[in-house]
């Protein structure tokens, strides 16, 4: 009996040794569409081209070419394109990796206070601290893509150097705790995240949540800014989009890892999500 293909990886992924991670993020078919969601790691958004518009704590912004948005560790977050020619670059990584062994002032005063979330840096960057920064972010991504001797060296100075440039603009401040509806919203993007790949319904996240389905699906949509279903919906997508480049799994292991209940299904979903099917977006992406 044939082996199943395995989830090889192809893009290059963060390892204890290289813990920053940079996606280009271009769809072919000039559609982003990244659901409301949060990490525990960093995230800076580099827009190259085109407008995006992001979502991040529950304020908008949209964001055009020669922006800069940092997204705070546990900070909800989501963006959707603007217009079809949008490209941004996000710089992903965890803020421990910029710490070192031994204590320190910089450590101790300015990186562990983002890192325990009680300091926070804005979400959007004036443009006159975007404009000398991005220099630094395109000397970063050039090390990443080069992986030269001393590469790495390169892109944690150019990092501690960016951490240094807002401070010294006053765009860290200390924050407040987390209301209880940002608690509860974090808890739901987390569950949904990690069980995507399961059947999920109105009354199975309401049963798990203390809500009635009705109540759940209120306040979703309240909290949420679109319906659970086509949350759900755009996760999965978003989860095959990856797999789909990230990997060289077919399309059934694809479909049942993103949570699709056949492939036939996801191949329809997908189509209509983004004009195109997965054997094409994988493709053209590639290409």
């Amino acid at each position: 009996m044939a082996m199943r293909q395995d989830l090889q990886e192809k893009r290059k992924q963060g390892t204890p040794m290289h813990p920053l991670k940079i996606y280009r993020m271009q769809d072919v078919c000039g559609k982003i569409d990244v659901p409301y969601h949060w990490q525990e790691t960093v995230e800076i958004l580099w827009i190259q081209q085109g407008q995006l518009s992001l979502m991040i704590q529950d304020v908008p912004y949209t964001g055009a070419a020669g922006n800069l948005f940092y997204v705070n560790p546990c900070e909800l977050h989501g963006m959707q394109s603007l217009t079809q020619d949008c490209i941004y670059l996000a710089f992903v990584f965890p803020l421990s990796w910029l710490q070192f062994d031994q204590a320190d002032e910089a450590g101790e005063k300015y990186l562990k206070p983002l890192e325990k979330r009680s300091a926070s840096i804005a979400a959007c960057l004036p443009e006159r601290t975007a404009a000398c920064l991005i220099p630094v972010f395109r000397e970063i991504y050039s090390l990443y893509e080069s992986g030269g001797e001393g590469a790495w060296l390169g892109i944690k100075a150019n990092l501690l150097y960016f951490y240094y440039f807002v401070y010294k603009s006053g765009l860290v401040s200390f924050r407040q705790e987390a209301s209880g509806q940002m608690d509860m919203r974090l808890k739901i993007s987390r569950y949904i995240q990690e069980h995507s790949s399961e059947p999920l319904s109105l009354e199975k996240l309401g049963s798990q949540f203390h809500m009635s389905p009705k109540y759940f699906s209120l306040y979703f949509q309240k909290y949420f800014s679109r319906s659970f279903s086509d949350y759900l919906m755009a996760t999965r997508v978003e989860k095959a989009k990856k797999l789909l480049i990230e990997t060289d799994a077919d399309m059934e292991l694809i479909a049942q890892q993103a949570g699709f209940s056949s492939s036939s299904y996801f191949i329809r979903v997908f189509r209509e999500a983004l004009g195109m099917t997965p054997g094409k977006y994988r493709k053209e992406f590639l290409v």
